[in-house]
């Protein structure tokens, strides 16, 4: 290992200070991960085929892999603006983002991403398209992309690095926000099925009624695709799929993640009983188990690749969607069927809202209004309205009216959720329901690089203890994380701040992180996110964490030991504090809603009286949780916009026959 690789070299800027290595020097990029140069940036061109109507931006081709090295120090930059390639980097979403500038004549002439790490399906999409709107026009203060503000903030932030590093002015190309053009027309369309939000349900929906002879449209107010999809931290429970046969060779049949009489079994035990509506039974999670393991192989048969995390301890056998979910492997899936939609004839239509719903003669639903970002308006009319436009973490009133107990807490999920269809729906006697259950949550890190960074389960990856904001322990998150993560933020006791604290082994175990196939983590350190402290009092000094000493004193006595602690956690690492401590403020973190539209199991949409609202559908997070409905814990919500989706497909092809 060099000294390039160590997490001790690597800058930590906290809150409230900045710290330096423990050799006194500021480097600001892993050196190894800067030399790997820049990746493709994400396949635009496949996206920008279906792009119709609304909002149409034009493809750009991946970026050319490039070598660059930081071995130099730093070098002021020219006097007056030079011609030549310039390259200007700032923070994104998860890590620095590197854009090189060609200047020619004091113009840009040419931009591109070399290095664009952000969310795949998200910034990976975004960030090509931010980059050629600022080409095309000049201008630095071009609109964002809509549903990837963060990416698209940096991508402006690092071409005004690059245009200073040529020595040139940001302002000189800082020419205000464009007015929006509102020249957009009119335009009808007669299809089966339309698709109010293309996220999780509405890209598997349509991409499998496209295969059964169908035309679709899907209306998508973002300027990107996707939903929720590619920000997910989960796989796809696949019990009885022939990818799990296959992989299993008969060694793990009885597990429940390949057994789907196992797999029922175990639902069951879960159910609260005066909670299940249904005398014992589970005709949600029946549904969905029953058909996940089809869906998955459909998916494997049209191409989209699945990875296995092979006998892993803490997820059994299950296979992911590739390549791995931990490594953007939801946000490949997600562009694979946005690619596939188009190959097949269907359309996306960008920035365009739906604002209601189309009536016939007799009253009935028969298609979509939607608004667009340049003025204009679609009609759509279709025999089938599918709505899958996500639930509402994104609205702050509708949570303070549904879920008062979270309403001061911030959401940090897809923008698009913002409850639109569920609102539509009720219009129409739709019944919501699973509202006000109790939200999980996820960890992610406080902003002080710019955004919240999703850190879902690096308490448990990272050898290391959790601390409030006394330092004091306050649960076991390793057993039910996400809602032992939910009490804790909850409880005005823990003063709204915690820290993972860790040591030299810890901080390399996160650098170089491959239990959950995943590398995300390391951006921990380049972002500034995980601080090191020559002692522990030092880290106490910083952020006021008073008993931390005790704390680690009592914890290690317990490692040392063999033994629980108090709060039940087995199998404790000792934190050597002897080269000091690395600490990493962070905040649990609501992601989703689990209330919304009530639907009977084959997606048909309900009334207060249970009966179905014809020609409408709905799958996804507008829908109430799958599993709340059945009386659970709510859990696998990707699993169920998936297969939920699949399952619409079916329903909606059988009803228009």
């Amino acid at each position: 290992m060099t000294g390039f690789d160590h997490p001790a070299n690597i800058i930590a800027k906290p809150l409230g200070g900045e710290r330096k290595n423990r050799e006194g020097v500021d480097m600001e990029l892993n050196r190894r991960d800067f030399l790997k140069g820049s990746i493709a940036v994400g396949s635009v061109a496949a996206l920008g085929g279906i792009m119709a109507g609304c909002s149409q931006p034009e493809a750009s081709a991946p970026a050319k892999d490039e070598a660059a090295s930081s071995d130099k120090g730093v070098v002021a930059p020219p006097d007056t603006f030079t011609d030549g390639k310039w390259v200007g980097k700032a923070m994104g979403h998860k890590d620095y983002l590197y854009a090189e500038v060609t200047v020619a004549d004091s113009k840009i002439v040419d931009a591109k991403l070399l290095r664009n790490d952000d969310t795949i399906g998200i910034g990976s999409v975004a960030g090509p398209m931010m980059m050629q709107r600022i080409l095309e026009t000049g201008n630095l203060d071009v609109d964002t992309v809509s549903g990837a503000t963060m990416t698209s903030m940096a991508v402006r932030s690092a071409v005004a690095d690059a245009i200073t590093n040529a020595g040139g002015d940001p302002a000189d190309f800082s020419l205000g926000a464009p007015e929006p053009a509102k020249d957009g027309k009119p335009q009808t369309a007669d299809v089966d099925v339309v698709f109010m939000g293309a996220g999780t349900a509405g890209l598997v929906a349509a991409a499998k009624l496209l295969e059964k002879g169908y035309s679709v449209m899907l209306l998508e107010k973002n300027d990107i695709p996707g939903g929720s999809m590619s920000m997910t931290y989960s796989g796809v429970l696949s019990a009885g799929s022939e990818l799990q046969k296959n992989y299993s060779q008969g060694r793990f049949d009885d597990q429940v993640g390949m057994n789907l009489d196992a797999r029922l079994e175990a639902v069951k035990k879960s159910v609260v009983p005066e909670l299940n509506r249904f005398d014992g039974d589970i005709p949600y999670q029946r549904a969905m188990y029953e058909n996940s393991g089809k869906m998955v192989d459909w998916m494997h048969d049209m191409g989209v690749g699945f990875f296995s995390m092979g006998v892993n301890p803490l997820y059994g056998t299950t296979p992911y969607l590739a390549p791995g979910c931990y490594m953007g492997g939801c946000g490949y899936a997600m562009q694979f069927l946005v690619d596939r939609i188009g190959a097949l004839g269907g359309q996306i239509v960008y920035g365009a809202k739906v604002t209601e719903f189309v009536k016939n003669a007799d009253g009935a639903i028969s298609g979509l209004v939607a608004e667009c970002k340049d003025g204009g308006k679609w009609t759509v009319n279709a025999r089938a309205v599918c709505l899958t436009s996500g639930g509402f973490a994104a609205n702050q009133d509708m949570i303070k009216e549904h879920y008062p107990e979270y309403g001061e807490f911030d959401f940090n999920c897809a923008p698009g959720s913002t409850g639109d269809g569920i609102v539509l729906a009720q219009g129409e006697g739709a019944v919501i329901e699973c509202m006000g259950r109790e939200l999980g949550a996820f960890l992610s890190t406080t902003p002080q690089a710019g955004s919240r960074f999703e850190i879902a389960f690096a308490y448990r990856t990272t050898p290391s203890i959790m601390v409030n904001a006394s330092g004091d322990q306050f649960g076991n998150v390793n057993g039910r994380n996400h809602a032992e993560l939910s009490k804790a933020v909850r409880n005005p006791d823990n003063g709204g701040k915690f820290y993972i604290i860790t040591d030299e082994a810890g901080a390399i175990t996160t650098m170089k992180n491959d239990e959950w196939s995943t590398d995300e983590y390391k951006a921990l350190f380049s972002r500034g996110d995980m601080v090191h402290f020559d002692s522990v009092q030092a880290a106490v000094d910083e952020y006021g964490i008073t008993n931390l000493q005790q704390t680690l004193d009592t914890h290690n006595a317990h490692a040392l030991a063999g033994e629980e602690d108090e709060f039940g956690r087995k199998d404790l690492p000792q934190i050597n504090t002897h080269g000091g401590v690395w600490v990493c403020p962070c905040i649990p973190t609501f992601y989703l809603t689990t209330g919304g539209i009530a639907i009977d199991p084959a997606c048909h949409v309900l009334t207060e009286d249970r009966k179905p609202i014809a020609n409408l559908y709905a799958a996804g997070d507008v829908c109430g949780s799958i599993e709340e409905k059945d009386g659970k814990g709510y859990g696998y919500g990707f699993d169920a916009a998936m297969i939920y989706g699949f399952i619409m497909a079916d329903t909606v092809a059988a009803d228009l026959k």
